[in-house]
């Protein structure tokens, strides 16, 4: 039994010796997204995704470039829509206030009716 115990705890620091330095690195579970058209910088939380298939973003891992914008994805789940729409609404509004509040050229939010089809819009 001795033996056996004295060649389970032998591997086991082995592969922690030897194991560590060849382990891939974690991924990191949320990273600043910023979208190929400056404008809406996003945080992507890897966490709040564990069922989505990374290759679904990542393609091949060997680009940085993401899945695009949230919005490529959100737009048809039910359960996210509301919450996303909350905060793709708090930040235009924030960032055009910010820019306003500045004395910077940056006009409304724009393009409204491509999210907003059927509303009566003022």
């Amino acid at each position: 039994m001795k033996i056996v115990l004295a060649a389970i705890l032998t591997a086991a620091g082995l592969i922690i010796i030897f194991g560590s330095p060849i382990a891939k690195e974690k991924p990191v579970l949320g990273y600043y997204y910023e979208s190929p058209v400056p404008i809406l910088p996003m945080s992507f939380a890897h966490a709040d995704h564990p069922t989505e298939n990374c290759i679904d973003c990542h393609h091949n891992y060997n680009d940085n470039t993401g899945g695009g914008p949230c919005m490529n994805c959100h737009t048809t789940n039910q359960d996210v829509w509301p919450l996303f729409e909350r905060q793709f609404h708090d930040l235009c509004r924030s960032c055009h206030a910010e820019k306003a509040v500045l004395g910077e050229e940056g006009g409304p939010p724009r393009h409204c009716i491509k999210c907003h089809l059927g509303d009566d819009l003022p």
